[in-house]
């Protein structure tokens, strides 16, 4: 005990040496923008003070310090968007905004990597693969029609349990339907128009034979038309029709749910009209809550390339769907049945907001594609 009641007065001067330490300046002005400094950062443009050449040491030094400046705060800022519902728009709204990363950078990181594994894995899933006998192969060559089909057709590997089988990939039977018609069609398939016309010269002598008030107006001939063209343009392959349109709203929904952000907030504000918060407020709430669905929607993408963890990609997909009415609570601070209730609400016309945002995709491919 005395030995450390002899120690204490070396300690306090130790801590004290430590806290009235200024910090080293390296130089008068900023090197940046030329301001002078009168603290570590520069008052004008924000940068630090270095040594205009730095040494190895120093530089390493740097860059781990810039790393866990930024890339800490993502990683904080990740762990209260998971476990914390609508903390971090509560903070980002009470002016607490520095400790955490910015929720518009994180929306366009996060979401560029939801949709680019999105479309990775629905592009490189498995590959199918078709087994043939005999008369299927001989069908095919019927239908084809081409002796490039034939050559290719007679190559095929056999079916090592099936002797009279071959094997052919869904991808091959589906880039020879691209690339070569059928000479016989294989049924209806989809088809965009069931108009009983085959041109549109047929269409337009249909429609001058009939009266003109009974005549389709401007939104109907321009679908007839254009369903027409379309199934000119897949007659022979129709089920491609539904590929291409569908790939089409894949790749365009990205732009649906980013517009659609906006729409969110509208219907969050006029829930909670009644409690003073700002149409910017409700903003900040939407996209902290589209950075957690991009973020678990990701995870679920990758837990689904493993067979086992299917389980834990169920768990994560009932936190999506209750982690908004968590969040809610958290943000408005209302009593649970009101909160249960406005829930039900905005989910409701938000899903109602999706559907018609995503007709009117489905017919501005119509028009595009």
């Amino acid at each position: 005990m005395d030995e450390l009641e002899k120690s204490m007065p070396e300690a306090e001067a130790l801590v004290e040496a430590e806290q009235n330490t200024t910090p080293k300046r390296h130089n008068e002005n900023c090197l940046n923008c030329g301001t002078p400094l009168t603290d570590v950062f520069c008052s004008h443009c924000g940068q630090k003070d270095l040594p205009r050449r730095q040494t190895l040491r120093e530089l390493f030094d740097n860059f781990i310090s810039s790393f866990w400046s930024y890339e800490g705060k993502f990683f904080r800022t990740t762990k209260y968007l998971i476990t914390k519902p609508g903390f971090l728009a509560k903070e980002y709204n009470e002016g607490k905004r520095e400790s955490y990363y910015h929720p518009a950078r994180m929306y366009v990181f996060i979401s560029f990597v939801f949709f680019f594994l999105f479309f990775t894995i629905v592009n490189d899933g498995p590959d199918e693969t078709i087994e043939l006998d005999r008369s299927d192969i001989e069908q095919l060559k019927n239908d084809f029609g081409n002796p490039r089909v034939d050559s290719l057709l007679d190559r095929l590997p056999r079916n090592p349990n099936e002797p009279d089988e071959w094997v052919m990939s869904q991808r091959t039977m589906d880039s020879l339907d691209l690339v070569i018609p059928r000479k016989v069609d294989r049924g209806p398939g989809f088809s965009i128009s069931r108009s009983e016309y085959n041109s549109v010269e047929e269409y337009d002598s249909a429609q001058l034979a009939l009266p003109e008030a009974e005549r389709d107006g401007w939104f109907k001939r321009k679908m007839q038309i254009r369903g027409i063209e379309l199934n000119q343009r897949f007659r022979r392959n129709q089920e491609n029709m539904g590929e291409a349109i569908g790939r089409a709203l894949l790749e365009n929904s990205s732009k649906v749910i980013f517009f659609l952000l906006p729409v969110f907030a509208l219907l969050l504000k006029l829930l909670y009209v009644r409690r003073g918060f700002y149409y910017s407020e409700h903003l900040v709430f939407s996209i902290y809550y589209y950075n957690f669905v991009y973020f678990a929607g990701s995870v679920q993408l990758l837990l689904g390339l493993v067979p086992w963890l299917t389980w834990l990609s169920v768990a994560v997909g009932f936190w999506i769907i209750f982690y908004l009415l968590f969040a809610m609570k958290h943000m408005y601070a209302q009593g649970w049945v009101k909160t249960i209730g406005k829930f039900l609400i905005v989910s409701f016309l938000f899903l109602l907001c999706m559907s018609i945002a995503f007709a009117i995709s489905f017919f501005w491919i119509l028009l595009m594609i």
